[in-house]
This record gives structure tokens, sequence and C-alpha cells, in this order.
């Protein structure tokens, strides 16, 4: 038992120290070395969702690739900091930092990719955090796995396919976006990505943990499925009642942020086994309460 509690208490000291890395990367990036400064509410919940992102979809290649244990997911936030690498390249060179989206044409965008962004205009300075990784897969690859196939695989799947999903801007707010689907929606980019990368995040997490989180499902049925209704019903209704009319695009992420909210406060009533126990359900629920709750009292985030 005091084992048991010891490792929770680990786990979950690694995974706050793993958010703390990522805020203090966003605000650093954001509001210290940008050449205007654009820290926002909601660029913080876009761009700590997009780096939460990253990380569950590393864990689950290394789960399901290398063959990682469960409990051993939580020690990759340790490695977490080699994200501060842009900043101190930032810092040393005196260039303010200016990453973006991967956008435009494909052969240039593939380009980008294979030689890690070191003869892109925009994200050069991506350049040295990529090789860190790079250099990190592979070792750290070999060393779970023991198998050059395996290692090679996570390379391309996790390393590179990180690159793809996350690399590229896939989604913007209608008509005045370069994504490549732009969106008709009531809401400003960075809200937008907020919601979409949320999505992602509860995504990456429920595969990397499909087996835990199946145990739950089969454990909480019933009350999971009386939340579809509400969760599907609730974004529709709120923004009727705030005069707001939402476009499909907009209701889908607005229902599974709600949905999410609804199953994570059934998950926090009793323990969980997932790592941190009840740690996820609560960050889950707290953080897409955040988006909604600035959406609905921040008028000024409306188109």
């Amino acid at each position: 038992m005091k084992n048991e509690k010891t490792r929770k208490i680990i786990e979950i000291s690694l995974f706050v120290f793993l958010f703390l890395v990522i805020f203090s990367r966003v605000y650093l990036e954001t509001a210290v070395f940008a050449k205007k400064p654009f820290f926002s509410y909601f660029v913080a919940t876009h761009h700590c969702a997009w780096f939460t992102f990253v990380f569950f979809y590393f864990a689950l290649c290394a789960r399901y690739i290398l063959g990682l244990k469960p409990e051993k997911i939580p020690y990759l936030a340790l490695l977490s900091p080699v994200i501060y690498v842009p900043l101190l390249h930032a810092w040393i060179t005196g260039a303010n930092l200016r990453l973006q989206y991967i956008r435009g044409d494909f052969s240039k965008a593939l380009l980008d990719i294979l030689t890690l962004y070191k003869f892109s205009e925009k994200n050069s300075q991506f350049f040295f955090e990529m090789l860190a990784l790079l250099v990190i897969f592979a070792v750290l690859s070999y060393i779970v796995s023991r198998s050059v196939l395996r290692t090679v695989l996570n390379i391309l799947v996790g390393f590179y396919g990180s690159m793809f999903l996350a690399g590229f801007q896939f989604f913007g707010v209608a008509p005045r976006t370069k994504a490549y689907f732009p969106l008709n929606t009531v809401f400003k980019n960075h809200i937008l990505l907020s919601l979409v990368y949320f999505t992602a995040v509860i995504l990456a997490f429920s595969i990397c943990f499909f087996p835990e989180i199946k145990t739950l499902v089969k454990r909480d049925f019933k009350p999971l499925g009386m939340a579809l209704v509400p969760g599907i019903l609730i974004p529709p209704t709120m923004f009727d009642f705030l005069e707001k009319s939402l476009n499909s695009a907009d209701a889908i992420l607005l229902a599974l942020t709600c949905t999410t909210t609804l199953f994570s406060l059934i998950f926090l009533q009793k323990e969980t086994n997932l790592p941190g126990g009840r740690f996820f359900p609560f960050v889950f629920s707290a953080f897409s309460l955040v988006l909604i709750l600035g959406i609905i009292f921040r008028d000024k985030v409306f188109i």
C-alpha cells in the first residue's frame, strides 16, 4: 500500500514537471523571445495542448512500437527540457523566435521535414531541437527495444510522424488562413486550434492507455453512456443562450470537449488504473473547463 502511494506521488510529480516545462516554454517563446510578444489566454491553451499532444504521441509510439511498459511512460517527462533548445539558441544568438506551422507546397514541406527545418525560411531555429530529439529518439529507442528494426520504425512513425501530424497546419479559420483545411467557425484561430489540439491530446492519451481506459469504461459504462447526451446537447444550447450561432465544426469540437469534461468528472469519483490515479481525469476536466469558460465569458474571442 505504501509502495503504491509512493509510486503515484512519483508519477504525479513527473507529470507536474512536464506541464511546468511545457508552460514555461510557451510563455518564454511567446512573451519573451518573440519579436512581438503575443502571449495570451488562448495562445497558452493552444500551445500547451500542442506540446502535450506531441508528448502523448511519443508515449504511445514508445509503448506500442518499442514495448515500453506503461508504468515507465511517466519517466519520459524527464526528457521534456529538450524543448528549451530553441530558447537557448535564441538567447545565445540574440535572434527572435518566429516558429510557425509548415505550410505551402508539399515538396518544400517534405524537404523541411527531411532536413529537420535546417533550410526553412521560418523555422530554421527549430533545427537544433529536432536534431537533439532525433539523437534522443535513436539512442533511447534502441536502449528500450534492443532492436534495430523497432528503432528505425519508431524514428519513422514516432519522430517523423509527429512532425507530420503536429508540424503541418491542417486546420485554420476560413477564409483568412493558409491552413490546408479552412473551417467556417465563430472562433478566432487560437481558440479553434486549442480545441483541435485538446481533442488530439485526448485521442493520443486514449490510444496510449487504451487497455487501462477500456477497464474504466467497463466499470463505469452506465454513467458514461448517460453523460454522452448532455455532452452533445450542451454546446448548441449554451451558445443559443449566448445568441451565438455554431457551425458544424464548432459543435463537434465543443461536444467532444464537454463530453471529456463529464467523462473525467465521472472517473474522478473513483480510483483509476491510469498513471497518477485520478491526476489526468482532474487535468482533463480542469483544462476543458478552462476552454469552455474562456469562450463563454470573453466576448472578444468571437469574430
